[in-house]
């Protein structure tokens, strides 16, 4: 079979929930956790300008508060600037290394081997910098490719849509060939993916009704699917050798 469906891979995901629901349900949540970075800061000043003189006539501001407001305002910039940094960095060193540990364990439990620490998987030492290079290239691709209006960087985030599962695989290719392959395993299936994820809004909408919590129960299905969805797309690619076993190595070892 040289095509999937939603209903087939969805089948396949429940099949794996079935036995391993709230693993699952727990990598996700950590990873959710981890990834879930997003740092944000308010703050805010008033100030009240004084009525002197005959006639209540407003003075502008003398040049003491003038640099005063600047003061401020450049104190709030390094605030603002540090915590745009910390969270570049936090995504770049960990959120991401621990984004490719979940498709490691999403892999290996549909196999059956069930172990939470598959999450940590590429902090590995031999893994973790590849992992890193290889993961802020796939971020910064779609950022830039975002930068030419919005179409051109959703249209690289499906066809770069394989690459964290193809580094849990195997980390050891050259992340030039990592991009190719997912661009060859997504092509002409760009629009299908969008409408895979498409066909979760009715859960979602569910699990947001349920004060937004519900959502983080509809995550492992998501996640279960989607790697049903690789699973089905490498084994289609290998056959059609797009990529051989010394590159797709498989998920059976640690």
């Amino acid at each position: 079979m040289d095509t999937w469906s939603r209903a087939m891979l969805k089948t396949r995901a429940k099949e794996v929930l079935k036995q391993h629901y709230w693993m699952i349900f727990l990598a996700c949540f950590i990873a959710g956790l981890l990834g879930g970075s997003g740092t944000g800061s308010s703050s805010g000043f008033s100030g009240s300008g004084g009525s002197n003189g005959s006639g209540g006539s407003l003075r502008p501001p003398s040049s003491e508060s003038f640099q005063a407001i600047l003061g401020i305002l450049a104190i709030v910039g390094i605030f603002v600037l540090l915590a745009i940094l910390i969270g570049i960095a936090f995504s770049t060193f960990v959120s991401n290394v621990v984004q490719v540990g979940l498709c490691r364990f999403l892999m290996e439990t549909r196999q059956g081997n069930v172990n939470l620490g598959l999450l940590f998987w590429a902090f590995k030492k031999d893994r973790y910098m590849k992992v890193v290079k290889t993961m802020f290239l796939y971020r910064l691709y779609i950022f830039l490719w975002s930068l030419l209006l919005i179409i051109p960087g959703i249209i690289k985030s499906y066809e770069y849509y394989y690459v964290p599962y193809i580094l849990a695989e195997n980390p050891d290719i050259e992340p030039r060939r990592i991009f190719d392959l997912s661009q060859m395993m997504t092509a002409g299936e760009k629009w299908a993916i969008f409408v895979l994820g498409l066909s979760f809004w009715g859960w979602i909408f569910l699990g947001i009704l349920a004060c937004c919590i519900g959502t983080i129960f509809v995550t492992p299905y998501i996640k279960a699917t989607n790697a049903e969805l690789y699973g089905f797309v490498r084994e289609r690619s290998m056959g059609q050798g797009i990529a051989g076993s010394s590159e797709l190595q498989g998920f059976d070892f640690s």
